[in-house]
């Protein structure tokens, strides 16, 4: 079997469902996903804008995304105790990754803008329905993060993954929010919103809202990685540990970069080696742990021509 191939089964054995429950909603993740990957293809045949207000690339980006965040609660479920409190918070964030994902996708179908669009009464109804279901997904998050820091049952890389990951997916939902009210803000002043909501000249904070969302899933798969080689327990979860600040480090660039008004590409020297050192020590700790985890090769077993002493 190829490392690649034995990295992909140490994941699948990590994250996969062993209840009903689970399956449950490692199947509504799977539609999302699959959702995401199918309009991708429609975007591909139709030839139409990527970007843009109306565009194919929402239903992509928001299904696949959604769908990412409802494998990674199946992951994190595995690693709590089965009881009530632990489903309904994954119940909420599923349901609301879901619902949202279907209005999103269902504007695009009928050709009009799913977000800041109050063209008509039923335009205006799915955008608020889209706004208040950020409720009970930040609840639900909220929640997840309560009951992993109250009882977790995984090993130490796994739960400073779930408690930085789910951190993060907070202040993403923050600056979602900050998004929404310049667009809302926006559109009251000129009747549309620019393609880029800017948080001041060119301070787009859409990369740090994506980054915010998916440290979880990227440090959940160094976890696994970390926990199922060849580290002691202690050693994997700091070499998460070092992982998960440079996360944060880079995290807190990127964002400090767009609330400051500057591009991406642009930060302050101070933003820029704080973003250099982030990546770098999230580089070194993955170098780590793909290396421990490539399992060792079993001893040679003696011939039957080699003499013995």
């Amino acid at each position: 079997m190829s490392v690649l191939g034995g990295f992909a089964g140490e994941v699948w054995r990590a994250v996969r469902p062993v209840d009903r429950y689970q399956r449950l909603l490692w199947w509504c993740g799977t539609a999302l996903v699959t959702s995401g990957v199918v309009h991708g293809v429609v975007a591909v045949i139709d030839f139409a804008p990527w970007w843009g207000p109306v565009s194919w690339r929402k239903p992509v980006v928001f299904g696949v995304s959604f769908g990412l965040m409802v494998w990674a609660v199946v992951w994190i479920m595995r690693q709590l105790p089965a009881r009530w409190w632990a489903r309904i918070p994954a119940g909420l964030v599923v349901f609301s990754s879901l619902a949202e994902a279907v209005l999103i996708t269902a504007q695009r179908w009928r050709g009009t803008a799913s977000h800041f669009n109050q063209a008509t009464d039923t335009d205006s109804a799915v955008w608020s329905a889209i706004g208040t279901l950020t409720l009970p997904l930040i609840l639900g998050v909220v929640l997840l993060l309560v009951a992993a820091l109250v009882r977790f049952d995984g090993g130490g890389a796994s739960r400073v993954a779930v408690l930085v990951g789910l951190t993060a997916v907070l202040a993403a939902g923050a600056i979602g929010q900050k998004m929404a009210a310049i667009g809302e803000k926006a559109f009251d002043d000129t009747g549309h919103v620019p393609y880029e909501v800017l948080f001041g000249a060119a301070g787009s904070a859409k990369l740090a809202h994506a980054v915010g969302l998916h440290g979880l899933q990227a440090l959940a798969l160094l976890a696994i990685l970390c926990e199922a080689g060849r580290l002691s327990a202690r050693a994997a979860g700091t070499v998460v540990g070092v992982a998960a600040l440079g996360y944060a480090a880079a995290f807190g660039a990127i964002t400090a970069t767009a609330y400051a008004g500057r591009a991406p590409l642009h930060p302050t020297a101070v933003m820029g080696v704080l973003l250099a050192a982030g990546l770098l020590t999230m580089a070194a700790a993955t170098l780590v742990a793909v290396a421990q985890a490539v399992p060792k090769r079993p001893a040679q077993s003696l011939s039957a021509s080699t003499p013995v002493s």
